[in-house]
């Protein structure tokens, strides 16, 4: 969507509808004195009380004005996590009634951010399969402070768009099925996003082989699709300033390998490369807004194939910090592509490592789709990504890793084993990854939960969600 920020006086003009959002049991305040009294006749009817989420469309005086009225309920006034689903509601009510601009009024720049990410995430659509896709009606926005006195707006709306469009561009790479979304695939998505600044390096089977990532590559062996591991190095910050390092699972699909997985859902395992979409999406806002930092980003991808050269249960794998690892179930693959990225990343000493992974079922089971699992090694690490939890409205929820649940990680025959018992499977899944970032401050997220939806709600389209892109800039807007 195209955006633009108005002063006042210009919203009824050239503008197919006014949007005002309204919490409950305050008045409707509108530029136009017919549509405000439409308004006030609304509610009085009980047509619009300001419910969560709810859409009510008024008529007023001559020329066709009208406005669409949407609720928050008893949101409070810096919620702006309730303001961006209630945004993606009214952008699809606006779309359904064939309305090409909206005039979105606000009260502060916040608003206007909340408001630009929740209308163009709720407008997202994956439809280039379809032979009879409909081209979205709503194109054009405008942000326009209700009383006159926000200026400024450019940057922030500017910088949500970007966000808009990163988001989405993550939410097509997990839509895209494995057929299409191959690592290779990946790979030459990434080299489109390389500049001066963003260095891009794709290595492949030999190379993974050649950097000791022996899990890795066992994960690979039984996949004809060349696994890659994709590196984004950005230098933003200068040669003085440490590295802030994130590291994304990207298993295209998800088979189980030979622990196959049963039939029913195994099409959704498109979506086992979550975290790694979140970091491209991640990587595409920085390459366009190019912050002060340094970054250094990597996605090991594969697919899980059962083929006959396919890695077993009770197979032995050498890691690439040197552990081994006894394979107790195939379908536990994801830990072992992270485990030689994460191993990679510390040699580095970066100031930090993150990852993000549709790691366990047993996260999903947990938390549901309401957060993702957060767990750590550093407290002011995790401190931090609690907080831009809060600001981007990517809820994240942290969970421990007691010794315990190292413990039952220990391998009867190795060192380590990829899978333990069906307890507290999310907690030893973080054990295990944090066996491999040496003693650099770590963050885990546990997305599996949160990368794909199975309904429209709000500002998220069934599919793919694009989790992860929001709460990474956040965390890094913190870090500059």
């Amino acid at each position: 969507m195209e955006w633009k920020s108005f002063p006042a006086h210009a919203a009824s003009r050239k503008t197919d509808a006014l949007v005002r959002f309204v919490r409950a049991d305050t008045s409707i305040k509108l530029p136009d004195p017919d549509l405000q009294k439409a308004a006030r006749a609304a509610a009085k009817a009980g047509e619009f009380a300001g419910k969560p989420n709810q859409t009510a469309l008024i008529h007023g005086g001559t020329g066709g004005k009208r406005a669409l009225l949407v609720g928050l309920g008893g949101a409070a006034d810096d919620d702006h996590e309730a303001l961006r689903t209630a945004a993606g509601f009214a952008a699809r009510a606006l779309d359904a009634r064939g309305v090409a601009r909206a005039t979105f009024l606000i009260d502060d720049a916040a608003e206007a951010c909340a408001i630009v990410e929740g209308v163009g995430l709720g407008m997202y659509r994956f439809d280039q399969y379809r032979n009879q896709a409909d081209a979205p009606t709503l194109t054009r926005g405008v942000v326009c402070p209700a009383d006159g006195r926000i200026s400024g707006l450019a940057k922030p709306v500017g910088e949500s768009a970007a966000i808009v469009a990163a988001v989405g561009f993550a939410r097509d790479l997990g839509n895209l099925p494995g057929n299409i979304c191959t690592p290779a695939f990946l790979g030459r998505e990434a080299r489109k996003l390389a500049s001066a600044k963003l260095k891009v390096n794709v290595y492949g089977r030999a190379d993974i082989k050649r950097m000791r990532m022996g899990a890795f590559s066992a994960v690979a062996q039984g996949s004809k699709n060349e696994p890659k591991l994709v590196e984004f190095r950005y230098r933003g910050a200068g040669t003085n300033k440490k590295t802030l390092t994130f590291v994304g699972k990207g298993v295209t699909f998800d088979t189980g390998g030979i622990s196959i997985k049963p039939p029913p859902g195994m099409e959704d395992m498109k979506f086992d490369m979550g975290g790694g979409a979140a970091v491209f999406g991640f990587m595409h806002l920085v390459a366009a807004l190019q912050p002060k930092v340094n970054i250094h980003a990597l996605v090991p991808a594969t697919d899980n194939m059962p083929d006959g050269a396919a890695y077993r249960p009770g197979d032995i794998l050498t890691a690439r910090n040197g552990k081994t690892i006894e394979v107790h179930s195939t379908d536990a693959e994801g830990r072992l592509l992270l485990c030689d990225a994460l191993a990679y990343a510390a040699e580095k000493k970066p100031q930090c490592i993150v990852d993000l992974a549709t790691l366990t079922g047993a996260c999903v089971v947990a938390l549901a789709d309401a957060a993702c699992g957060l767990f750590g090694n550093d407290d002011d690490l995790i401190a931090a990504f609690r907080s831009a939890s809060a600001s981007s409205g990517e809820s994240a929820w942290h969970m421990p890793i007691y010794p315990r649940y190292t413990e039952m990680m220990r391998g009867t025959y190795a060192d380590l084993q990829n899978s333990g018992s069906r307890w507290g499977g999310a907690c030893t899944a973080a054990a295990f990854l944090q066996e491999f970032v040496a003693d650099q401050p770590w963050v885990h997220l546990d997305i599996a939960g949160v990368a794909w939806a199975d309904a429209t709600k709000g500002y998220r389209s069934k599919g793919a969600t694009g989790y992860g892109v929001r709460l990474l800039w956040e965390f890094l807007k913190s870090r500059r």
